[in-house]
């Protein structure tokens, strides 16, 4: 559809003049060079779309100022998958588990993939695939004492392992066996101290603290060029997730769409369902919220 993606490219700077802007500068293959274009769309993450920030942009929009400061709001949630021999659903939707240390999360794929046959990949022996995220990288686990930050690879995939085992394996029950462990795979973007000496996360995740959804920008800029698609973006969704990315990328077509006076039809936007019988500790807690007081899980506002 005429894209040209650039795989091995990297922005190391955003150009801004008299509010507008003008290009990027990009490295490629050990070239470095400008682009310009009609429109840009900056869909960094929001830790690497603030060190694009400079006294240019700001000056062509003073709110992305608060773009540095959300930057500050994010913290450590990845993944690891677990292959399996023998497919185990668990649950239909996404498990949480609510005993385990390390705040797991998982979700098994297949059962949402039934039209793809797994023994088509790899070594055709794997059929169910275990999700899992890891949410607190701080806390020592269970099986070696250490925070996951502290764990070796091989270190987080036994740990987590072992307390998928803990909350699902009760009364007699096996859900998880260890002979039915193909393979495993931790998220690359997590550099564990062993044996690099230093944990680092190239791709954190963002958090939703109180206060920060006014520091969250629209998809469109005040500069009539510039655009935003990322999960940190104000949308319906309103969360850290695919979906928040998939909508701030439909909010920033249809903000381009509207700078350019296309007659293309917009994307569709949706709102997010809202569960009626939620609907009084909803109320209960707006009230609360704009007195500037904490959730508390009432029904009945005071």
């Amino acid at each position: 559809m005429g894209v040209d993606y650039h795989l091995e490219a990297k922005v190391e700077q955003i150009h801004c003049s008299n509010g507008v802007i003008t290009g990027a500068t990009v490295t490629e293959k050990g070239a470095t060079f400008e682009v310009q274009a009609d429109y840009y769309v900056a869909a960094f993450p929001v830790e690497v779309m603030a060190q694009f920030i400079t006294d240019e942009l700001l000056e062509g929009d003073r709110t992305l100022a608060n773009i540095k400061e959300l930057a500050e709001s994010v913290d450590w949630m990845n993944g690891i998958q677990f292959y399996l021999k023998e497919d185990v659903p668990i649950i239909h939707g996404h498990m949480i588990y609510m005993d385990s240390t390390w705040a797991l999360t998982s979700v098994s794929q297949k059962q949402f993939w039934p039209d793809v046959d797994l023994s088509e990949y790899g070594d055709g022996q794997v059929k169910g695939i275990l999700s899992v995220d890891i949410s607190d990288w701080e806390t020592p686990g269970t099986l070696f004492g250490k925070s996951a930050r502290q764990c070796s690879r091989e270190e987080v995939m036994q740990e987590v392992w072992a307390q998928l085992k803990a909350s699902l394996n009760v009364d007699g029950r096996v859900v998880l066996e260890d002979s039915n462990i193909h393979s495993w795979f931790l998220d690359e973007d997590v550099h564990l101290p062993n044996p690099e000496g230093v944990a680092i996360n190239l791709e954190p995740l963002l958090v939703n603290k109180v206060h920060t959804w006014a520091l969250r920008p629209h998809a469109y800029t005040d500069i009539p060029n510039l655009f935003l698609a990322s999960d940190y973006v104000k949308t319906n969704t309103d969360l850290a997730t695919m979906e928040g990315a998939n909508e701030a990328a439909r909010r920033a077509v249809n903000a381009i769409l509207k700078a350019s006076g296309s007659k293309a039809k917009p994307c569709e936007i949706w709102d997010m369902y809202q569960f009626s019988v939620l609907m009084l500790q909803r109320w209960h807690d707006e009230v609360r919220f704009r007195k500037g007081m904490p959730w508390d899980g009432g029904l009945l506002p005071v």
